[in-house]
């Protein structure tokens, strides 16, 4: 048996015992605790290095043609005494208006450590912070100070390069951390939420605003860190986030998660100015931010698309409203919020990764016949209800006594993303017959492209094949002859259903051209 497989069956032992109350990897904790790789370089970039004295700790810098080439870095969660070497990633980015935060935040640590312990491998980043001002002195002395909507696009911008970049070092170092390349998501609180939509949105050189171009010009989206790979996310949660253009979604169906206080005044849940109203008036500073649209814009954006998407919005809350202040908690820690949106993000990315599990059953008196229309066949735990079970893809099953079963099917993928679905069937008659093992019957070739030869049937038996919708593509009764016609029908995944008295096989068949 094969490492996965070992790992399967340990955690189905839960389900072979009794489904209700099974955990399942990536929705629930199942590690006791993460293990970090700290200060992890994932790029170099240029940051703005002229700061304003009096405004250095909130990154104001004199213009930006004054930069210093300085290293990104990362903190990498994974989950502790784990086997699994393929693992889908989430990259957390902090709050802060481009000007304040790290990947140190107490909001992106904690969700950092719970999803590692959920079997994620995750990540929480930095990203350039700072905005260039426009500076007029007098003798010397700073008598008046712009902070401009250029400015702050530029700082959106360089945030939108860097979390690119963060993405394509994951995809690049997969096989390190025991990455699924295929399955990075990115999670972003309030400025972090406005670059992992841009990272999803903002896809096309010619949507690079204009400001990003002016001098001195900030380059591609794709100009720092190493070249490689789709810098695109998988799927995105955005917390108290907005977009600068919903032009930009255009036909994009990555999933996406949208989370907001409808009473938001830094981050404007609808069209609005971020920070608007919370600086105050002062005739020698000026801080102007860009329009940007809320999450109430996007939502809107996306249904007039029809693109589907998931959204919790709140009546009377606004910014980070589950409990922190620029992503550090209070001395109390975070309100009830905290555990809400938790638990609905984790649900939300549980989604994009499980299999999809469905089964139709066909009773004859006693016997059950099954067709799997599950999504996936890495692995696979029938619990017929009568204390057996089964990993067979498609078994058949003899009920020895009347009564109710509930038939629950356990399905997972090869990065051990499982689900479940159950049917109740009821046996109502017993038929005490002798069966005939499937093993009598063989059926060859597999793939086949013409003819389905058939070994071990009865003189006259029934024959169907079934498409993955469960339609009946092919239905020949009393056959006499062990030999199918197959030629006419489309290439592609099928299943062979075989009957004559007590004689049954089910088998999946590759029709090929």
């Amino acid at each position: 048996m094969n490492i996965v497989k070992q790992i399967l069956l340990i955690f189905s032992i839960g389900f072979t015992l009794g489904s209700t109350a099974q955990p399942f990897r990536y929705r629930d904790l199942l590690f006791d605790a993460g293990d970090t790789f700290k200060n992890v370089e994932y790029a170099q970039a240029e940051w703005l290095n002229n700061p304003i004295e009096i405004l250095s700790d909130y990154n104001i810098h004199e213009g930006e043609t004054i930069t210093e080439t300085r290293v990104l870095e990362m903190d990498i969660f994974v989950p502790r005494n784990d086997t699994l070497t393929k693992r889908p990633a989430i990259i957390f980015s902090h709050s802060g208006a481009f000007l304040l935060g790290s990947r140190q935040n107490d909001d992106m640590i904690a969700f950092c450590g719970s999803f590692a312990r959920r079997g994620y491998v995750t990540a929480t980043i930095d990203y350039r912070l700072g905005m260039g001002a426009d500076v007029a002195r007098f003798l010397g002395i700073i008598v008046g100070l712009n902070v401009n909507e250029k400015n702050a696009q530029r700082a959106g911008y360089r945030a939108v390069q860097d979390g690119r970049a963060a993405i394509r070092f994951l995809k690049q170092n997969a096989e390190i951390y025991g990455i699924d390349s295929s399955k990075i998501f990115m999670v972003g609180s309030s400025a972090g939420a406005i670059q992992a939509l841009s990272v999803l949105y903002l896809d096309h050189e010619n949507e690079i605003p204009g400001s990003a171009r002016a001098e001195p010009e900030l380059g591609a989206l794709d100009a720092v860190g190493l070249a490689g790979p789709s810098s695109k996310p998988t799927a995105v949660v955005s917390m108290w986030g907005a977009t600068w253009n919903t032009e930009q979604i255009e036909d994009n169906t990555t999933p996406l998660f949208l989370i907001h206080g409808e009473d938001d005044n830094i981050v404007p849940f609808k069209k609005g100015i971020p920070l608007e109203g919370t600086i105050p008036d002062n005739p020698f500073v000026h801080f102007n931010m860009p329009e940007t649209y809320g999450s109430f814009c996007i939502d809107t954006a996306l249904a007039n698309k029809d693109i589907p998407h998931e959204t919790y919005f709140v009546k009377g809350k606004g910014h980070e409203f589950y409990g922190v202040n620029t992503g550090m908690f209070p001395p109390e820690g975070p309100n009830q919020y905290w555990d809400t949106i938790h638990q609905k993000i984790s649900s939300f990315l549980f989604e994009q990764i499980k299999p999809e599990v469905q089964f139709e059953v066909e009773l004859d008196e006693n016997k059950m016949a099954i067709i799997n229309k599950s999504s996936e066949n890495n692995y696979v735990l029938w619990n017929f209800g009568d204390g057996e079970t089964s990993e067979e893809w498609q078994p058949e099953h003899i009920f020895n006594t009347k009564g109710e079963y509930t038939v629950t099917l356990k399905v997972c993928n090869d990065i051990l993303a499982c689900d479940t679905s159950s049917q109740i069937v009821e046996i109502s008659q017993i038929t005490n017959s002798s069966y005939v093992s499937t093993n009598n019957i063989s059926v060859f070739p597999n793939p086949v492209s013409d003819i389905l030869y058939i070994r071990g049937a009865p003189n006259l038996f029934d024959a169907y094949l079934f498409d993955l919708t469960g339609q009946v593509q092919y239905q020949r009764e009393n056959l006499s002859q062990n030999q199918l016609d197959v030629s006419l029908l489309a290439p592609g995944i099928y299943i062979l259903k075989i009957n004559s008295g007590n004689t049954s096989l089910i088998q999946k068949i590759s029709i090929i051209n």
